[in-house]
């Protein structure tokens, strides 16, 4: 009799459990196609052999897996074609990817906090630097800031000004456009020297200016000098936004 009873209550709460699982989760019963379309993972993205979230997931996709596309279930999976026919929840599917934002995009969106860090970094030269360039020599397309004397490079990175480049001695930078190469030139023991730079990040997440060869003859026809044409006072300050957006703004 207790067996009886032991029993008939399992199959009351199998019962139960069967009842109170989520409708959305449970085996698909039809499948609409469609015309194949292709549609991209999201991250950890479970891949299963049937339409349903509680059998064994079969395997998982990296982020940004494109993924063929050829039906859609009743229950909200996409039926999909990854050597063989599978099922991934809609939710984690979408149409296109979104391409990370850019150093310049970014920097353009927020031109009032990169503004500002510009003005803070020229106002604290202003005592050694009357004269200033502003090119972008990374070409990320964020333009770099020179110093008068040849000596120092910042850049600008999350909401502040950082230095690329310091030397005690000071340099000629030139800047091939066509090839994104820095070179500088300098004076020693009477001969003329030529060093080529490459931003090495391997450090610092904005990077580094560093010498990567004393041949610069492959670049030099390219590149011109890197001329001071701002003066370091309260006027150019006041108008930095208008030249960085302008700057920013050129496709």
């Amino acid at each position: 009799m207790k067996r009886v009873k032991l029993i008939l209550v399992l199959t009351v709460v199998l019962l139960a459990a069967v009842a109170l699982r989520p409708s959305n989760s449970a085996y698909a019963l039809s499948v609409t196609p469609m015309a194949e379309v292709q549609m991209y993972t999201t991250s950890g993205t479970p891949v299963y052999a049937v339409p349903d979230v509680f059998s064994p997931v079969a395997m998982y996709l990296e982020r940004f897996t494109n993924v063929r596309v050829n039906g859609i279930t009743d229950n909200g999976f996409y039926r999909v074609d990854i050597g063989g026919t599978f099922y991934i929840p809609g939710p984690y599917m979408v149409a296109k990817i979104e391409p990370d934002k850019t150093e310049k995009q970014k920097a353009l969106e927020r031109i009032d906090d990169f503004t500002e860090a510009y003005i803070i970094l020229l106002e604290q030269m202003e005592s050694y630097s009357e004269t200033f360039a502003l090119i972008d020599v990374t070409g990320d397309g964020v333009p770099e800031i020179f110093d008068a004397s040849g000596k120092e490079i910042y850049t600008y990175y999350e909401k502040r000004p950082v230095m690329m480049y310091y030397s005690q001695y000071p340099l000629t930078f030139y800047y091939s456009k066509k090839d994104n190469k820095l070179l500088g030139n300098y004076n020693w023991n009477g001969n003329s020297i030529w060093e080529v730079y490459a931003n090495d990040k391997s450090l610092l997440p904005w990077g580094q200016f560093r010498c990567v060869s004393t041949d610069a003859s492959a670049y030099r026809g390219n590149a011109t000098v890197i001329t001071r044409e701002y003066t370091n006072n309260a006027e150019t300050r006041g108008n930095l936004k208008n030249i960085l957006t302008e700057m920013l703004s050129v496709k």
